[in-house]
C-alpha cells in the first residue's frame, strides 16, 4: 500500500511541507519537512540560523531534491546520507559536514527517493557518538524523537525499508553498505 495519499493529506493540512526547490532544474527526488523541521530551518532563534548554517543546510536539501550524487568516502563509508544504528530502526541522517559548524538532518524514508525530515540537530549538541554513554544517549533521544514524530504523522505505517542503499536511492548513488 502506498504512503502517497497520507503524504498528500498531511501536506494539504500543513503538517508536512514539501521542500521548495529554488532551481530551474526538475526535481528527481522528494523531500518533506515536518512542522518542527521547518521551524528548525526558518526560525531566527533556531540553531540553524543562530550558527549561520542555514545556507549549507538548504544546499544539502537541494542536492537531495535535484538528484545529485549521494556519495561515500574513499573507504566506502557514507558521507552525505547515512542510516543510523538501531534502535529505533530506519532513522537516517543527511550529514551537513561543511562548514566547521556541522548539522544532522534526521528523518525517515516514506518510499524510495522520498525523505521525511523531522528535525535538525547541530553536531555540537549531539557530540561524538559512542565516546561515552552520555553522548550516545543524546543520539538515542534524537532518534527516538524522530520515530515519535513519524508515528504521530503516520500512525500504524512503517517507514520504507530496503535491502541496500539502491533500494532507497534509486539513481546517482555510490555503493555503500547500510
Amino acid at each position: 500500500m502506498s504512503i502517497a495519499p497520507s503524504i498528500k493529506a498531511l501536506t494539504e493540512a500543513g503538517k508536512l511541507c514539501k521542500f521548495p526547490l529554488q532551481s530551474r532544474q526538475l526535481p528527481k527526488r522528494r523531500l518533506f519537512l515536518t512542522e518542527t523541521a521547518l521551524k528548525d530551518l526558518q526560525s531566527p532563534n533556531s540553531a540553524t540560523n543562530i550558527l549561520g548554517v542555514r545556507g549549507f543546510i538548504e544546499s544539502a536539501m537541494t542536492r537531495w531534491v535535484l538528484g545529485q550524487r549521494v556519495f561515500a568516502d574513499d573507504k566506502g563509508k557514507p558521507r552525505f546520507l547515512k542510516r543510523l544504528d538501531s534502535p529505533p530502526p530506519e532513522i537516517w541522517e543527511i550529514r551537513v559536514i561543511e562548514p566547521r559548524v556541522q548539522a544532522r538532518l534526521f528523518g525517515r524514508f516514506a518510499e524510495p527517493d522520498t525523505l521525511i525530515l523531522t528535525r535538525f540537530h547541530s553536531r555540537g549538541v549531539l557530540r561524538d557518538r559512542k565516546k561515552s554513554a552520555a553522548h550516545d544517549s543524546e543520539w538515542q533521544v534524537a532518534m527516538k524523537e524522530c520515530e515519535a514524530s513519524w508515528n504521530k504523522l503516520f500512525p500504524g505505517e512503517a517507514p520504507f525499508s530496503g535491502p541496500n542503499i539502491h533500494a532507497y536511492v534509486t539513481e546517482n548513488c555510490d555503493d555503500f553498505t547500510i
